[in-house]
């Protein structure tokens, strides 16, 4: 009787621990968060590698805690939709074009003056800067959502066109396609091309007729969304340095411990670094590819169209007079242009 007693209060206990193993193996598997990153552009572009970044990292910080599932360019192809989505929490994680932006908040434009920025390294410097990390604030408090960071996409880097733009002059009266952002069409005016408000899914058709004869997307963004197959002519100019920002839902977030939300910022920011390093890279790739293919690179001297630009800082200068502030702030924190003072000597 004892041995038959103890037999069942050892199978019973047993039982027991089986049942709070699986509990709480159920709890575990409740408990991991699983998020939707979306961006609205194909497999082949920078988006798709930065959210491809923050997956692999995060999963791995986590342990698993914390799952990323990837959507491209499949649940919306509308940047207002998606921040929508964001917001109602549909959607955790997703990427925004600063020009769409400015709808919310006016001074992000500020960050696409042409030519603020002189190179990749003073760009990732001043990407850090407490300038921008105020802009990034205040555009979380417009948004409702919040911001982990911006990343360069490239457009603004060169125009691509069906004809040569060798000088400014080329640019008179040339037709171009750019998002239709009033600081953006002030650039583009000032260069004088007369600018062409076009859909993006019309652009490939556009381009093909004449209805425009040039986008201002880069070298590299014509050649994955198939412009290059009807533009063979880019005029290196780096006129602007365009950012989509990284959002996050405020829902998801108060999913996330303190720990994960630490994670999550920090595998950002190394996915953003990651992202804007590649795609400079994939740009001079892509001269040297239209190179190799008898397209036409041109290389025009960007000195007038600095001066050109003196005209649109004056007129935004005028209107947002904290801009100049931000701007000599920015301006310091190029890497080319400081030095210590023994070395001046």
């Amino acid at each position: 009787m004892n041995s038959a007693k103890h037999f069942k209060n050892t199978m019973c206990t047993l039982v027991a621990l089986s049942m709070l193993a699986l509990t709480s193996t159920a709890v575990i598997a409740a408990g991991t968060v699983k998020m939707k990153f979306s961006h609205q552009n194909n497999v082949y572009d920078a988006d798709q590698l930065l959210a491809e970044s923050f997956k692999e990292l995060l999963e791995k910080r986590t342990g698993g805690a914390v799952k990323v599932s990837i959507y491209p360019g499949t649940l919306t192809t509308s940047e207002e939709e998606a921040m929508e989505f964001v917001k109602s929490g549909t959607v955790d994680v997703d990427t925004n074009s600063a020009g769409h932006l400015a709808g919310f908040y006016e001074d992000i434009q500020f960050l696409q003056l042409p030519y603020l920025f002189k190179s990749p390294a003073h760009y990732n410097v001043a990407r850090q800067s407490g300038v921008v990390k105020m802009i990034l604030a205040e555009l979380e408090k417009a948004t409702g959502l919040i911001a982990l960071g911006i990343y360069s996409d490239c457009n603004g880097f060169a125009i691509a066109s069906t004809k040569p733009i060798n000088t400014i002059e080329d640019a008179k009266g040339t037709k171009l396609r750019c998002m239709q952002n009033p600081l953006f069409v002030d650039i583009y005016s000032q260069f004088g091309f007369t600018v062409t408000p076009t859909d993006w899914g019309e652009l490939y058709t556009s381009l093909q007729t004449g209805l425009v004869d040039a986008d201002d997307l880069g070298v590299y963004c014509n050649n994955i969304f198939k412009m290059s197959e009807v533009v063979k002519n880019y005029a290196i100019l780096r006129q602007m340095w365009t950012q989509k920002v990284v959002f996050i839902s405020p829902k998801t977030w108060k999913k996330l411990t303190a720990e994960q939300q630490g994670i999550v910022r920090s595998v950002a920011n190394e996915a953003i670094e990651l992202t804007d390093a590649w795609q400079y890279a994939r740009e001079q790739e892509a001269i040297e590819k239209v190179k190799a293919e008898g397209g036409n690179i041109t290389y025009p001297d960007t000195a007038p169209f600095k001066q050109a630009s003196e005209k649109v800082y004056a007129k935004w200068f005028a209107e947002k007079p904290h801009w100049k502030a931000w701007y000599d702030e920015i301006q310091y924190l190029d890497p080319a242009a400081r030095m210590p003072k023994a070395y001046k000597k």
